[in-house]
């Protein structure tokens, strides 16, 4: 069975601008009967994810970092929780288990973690399919970055095939599908 890495980010407030395509994503990745790996939140979208996801009855693997292993953050309801010394550690076990990524709306964390993917896919660390949920344009700010440094030359042509900008659930696991 395959795994999918998802960020997502964890603020309550975001919840109303994107919950709909996020539990929409939850159904179709259900239906498709894929493991999801992610931060093992309750909160945010993160939330919406896996209470959705667990009213399917998927498998959600949580990683988390001790020092946020609490249970006003963590989602009760994981088949599996690991639990890392930091959040280095909860990224590098993320990508160890997952088969590809589905970043969604979030923060300066979500961030992160998906330029930790993209990075590690452009020093060919791995060669995971990578994906933006690009929600209402949510991560038009990603490809005008790329076209920055590109026409900069600090990246070349190659890397801005290194991940994919989706903007619907629908087309996201289409692609997904064809990429595994």
């Amino acid at each position: 069975m395959k795994r999918i890495g998802i960020f997502a980010g964890s603020s309550d407030l975001s919840i109303p601008f994107f919950k709909k395509e996020v539990e929409q994503l939850a159904d179709l990745l259900a239906e498709k009967k894929y493991q999801i790996v992610y931060g093992a939140g309750k909160v945010g979208l993160m939330g919406v994810l896996s209470q959705k996801y667990y009213e399917h009855r998927g498998i959600l693997i949580g990683v988390v970092p001790h020092y946020l292993n609490r249970s006003e953050l963590v989602f009760e309801h994981c088949n599996e929780l690991i639990v890392t010394k930091d959040l280095h550690e909860r990224k590098e076990t993320m990508e160890n288990l997952s088969d590809a990524f589905i970043v969604l709306p979030g923060g300066i964390g979500t961030m992160d973690e998906f330029l930790n993917v993209l990075a590690s896919k452009q020093l060919k660390y791995h060669n995971k399919p990578l994906f933006l949920l690009n929600i209402d344009n949510f991560f038009g700010f990603v490809r005008d970055m790329m076209e920055t440094m590109f026409s900069h030359r600090f990246i070349h042509d190659g890397h801005k095939q290194l991940y994919q900008c989706i903007d619907t659930p629908e087309e996201l696991v289409e692609k997904l599908e064809q990429s595994l």
